[in-house]
């Protein structure tokens, strides 16, 4: 599959869109039990033995790492994947780590710390770091399974059909995820740009309406698709999404 790669436009344009979604706090998980609340709300699942995932509340302002605590010990951990989901309307940043990556020992838990990005560009009151509790990972079966996209066949020379394997596990959101080339009207371009689109209940199939704009740079025309669920405030292995493309 060709390389999904936005031009800086096109990554400005999403930033500029994910700005304007309200970036709701989900419960903290593992806080000190009366202490006060944690500057970042989050939460943790092993999605196997290496790979973890955090879901948290995200600020603009700041940059953000997991670390693992064991041992007394807190190193940050590599990050395998990451992208904003919506939960029930609320957008999220979900984060897969990596704790096997520098051999050290399984995490007894979790930490999310935020350090503010231009902090000569604040007052002196924004915090310069904002942290999360401790977040003790629930086990794997918290992070759901996503159905497989089985075929993108095309109905005609505008529209195809996405056909996926039925949901397993009652999750709360099934998600068809669609990349395909997207204009900008303020930056006069087309760009690809990824977008969710939430399925009824049961559904297995859904029609979308190809891009064929002769505007469109030959190597952005592809458009791509696979799917993504949501349950208990986890997403889908995000290491597991694997697009079918078509050509319009």
């Amino acid at each position: 599959m060709p390389a999904r790669t936005a031009t800086a436009a096109a990554t400005a344009v999403a930033t500029c869109a994910l700005g304007f979604a309200a970036l709701a706090a989900a419960p903290a998980a593992g806080a000190v039990a009366g202490s006060a609340p944690p500057a970042v709300t989050a939460r943790a699942a092993a999605v196997d033995r290496c790979s973890y995932q955090v879901v948290r509340d995200h600020d603009s302002r700041y940059v953000y790492t997991v670390s693992r605590v064991a041992g007394g010990v807190t190193r940050e951990l590599p990050v395998q994947k990451e992208d904003y989901v919506r939960f029930s309307g609320d957008w999220r940043m979900a984060v897969q780590v990596d704790a096997c990556a520098d051999g050290g020992p399984a995490p007894t838990a979790l930490r999310v710390t935020g350090r503010l990005a231009d902090p000569e560009n604040y007052d002196p009151s924004v915090p310069r770091t904002i942290r999360s509790g401790d977040l003790r990972p629930a086990a794997p079966s918290a992070v759901p399974k996503a159905p497989e996209v089985t075929s993108v066949v095309r109905l005609d020379a505008a529209t195809a059909r996405v056909r996926w394997q039925p949901a397993q596990g009652a999750p709360d959101q099934v998600m068809l995820m669609e990349r395909k080339p997207f204009y900008s009207s303020e930056l006069g371009i087309w760009h690809p740009y990824t977008f969710q689109r939430d399925v009824p209940a049961g559904a297995t199939s859904l029609d979308r309406r190809l891009e064929r704009d002769p505007g469109i740079p030959a190597g952005q025309r592809t458009h791509s698709y696979w799917m993504r669920v949501v349950k208990g405030g986890f997403v889908s292995d995000l290491r597991a999404e694997r697009p079918v493309t078509i050509e319009p």
